[in-house]
């Protein structure tokens, strides 16, 4: 389909759901998977073409569009860069692309503003945004008038080699805020667990299980591993959608996610608490300035 023959699409029924950064397509294939209608953008076109080809028959259903744009300022061309072996770190900042050392290379690809997207496909139901940097873009465009009843952003995501202090981190909750959203849940996104404080007995199951069952000599004991499975929020969500969620997937979302929703202030304490716990606990996977990796997820 041409970029800009976009009229009638979407036109029967079902929830839309913008996946803004489909990436490999692992979110997008969870979305079809539960029924629902998927428009997918994408920068990197040797990404699009993959997920063309891996979606064919869910783009001639009209199940799914793949836009192959950049979400950018600016409305024409610009640099995107593209990370070798490691796909989810493709970004416009050169140093997101570069992360850990590993190759990169600059692709010219086509830019849209994400307010062209929404005037020419209307609001969705549940937007996801994850497209390393440009988040805040997505956000920027919405207004109050028409809001997707769920959406889910990246809490922070430094696009530069230099850490950002908490107060912007917190700039996305702020904004989300502002415009409308009054339910707020922060998503662990290695684990799934939603964070609180203090932390719900699900949180705490889960660190048992990854801490206790399989990294300590607990793990040796016959079934242990087992049992670490059932306790873990991420392994339970692949067991009840029969859905697996590799490191990098956004998983379920609106009230599927594990937890409960909190106010906007309770939200910003959790956020308070943990990025500063994580930060300072020597034990976390990765104490790099990019490394609090959680998602806002906001219903209205």
């Amino acid at each position: 389909m041409d970029l800009f023959q976009w009229e009638g699409f979407f036109s029967m029924g079902g929830k839309l759901i913008f996946d803004v950064g489909m990436n490999v397509g692992q979110d997008t294939a969870f979305y079809l998977l539960q029924g629902d209608r998927v428009l997918a953008i994408e920068a990197d076109p040797t990404l699009a073409d993959a997920g063309r080809k891996h979606f064919q028959r869910e783009i001639e259903n009209g199940n799914l569009e793949i836009l192959n744009v950049g979400i950018f300022e600016e409305e024409g061309f610009a640099d995107f860069w593209i990370s070798e072996g490691r796909p989810n770190f493709n970004s416009f900042h050169k140093d997101i692309a570069a992360r850990d050392g590993y190759p990169h290379y600059a692709v010219r690809v086509p830019t849209l503003r994400f307010a062209t997207v929404l005037e020419r496909y209307g609001t969705p139901y549940y937007l996801k945004i994850d497209i390393e940097g440009n988040d805040q873009m997505c956000i920027d465009a919405l207004n109050s008038r028409s809001l997707p009843m769920y959406i889910s952003v990246e809490s922070e995501c430094p696009t530069t080699n230099e850490p950002i202090g908490v107060e912007s981190g917190l700039l996305i909750l702020r904004k989300l805020h502002d415009l409308g959203y009054r339910r707020f849940k922060l998503i662990d996104q290695r684990t799934f667990c939603s964070l609180s404080v203090p932390p719900s007995a699900n949180y705490i199951c889960d660190r048992f299980a990854r801490y206790w069952l399989q990294q300590s000599p607990l793990n040796r004991i016959r079934g242990t591993y087992r049992l670490s499975k059932c306790l873990m929020t991420r392994s339970r969500l692949e067991r009840k959608y029969r859905q697996e969620f590799p490191i990098g997937s956004s998983g379920v979302w609106g009230e599927d996610t594990s937890g409960s929703w909190t106010d906007f202030e309770q939200a910003e304490r959790i956020y308070r608490y943990y990025r500063g716990k994580h930060f300072q606990d020597p034990n976390s996977p990765s104490r790099s300035h990019y490394s609090f990796w959680c998602d806002w997820h906001a219903k209205v």
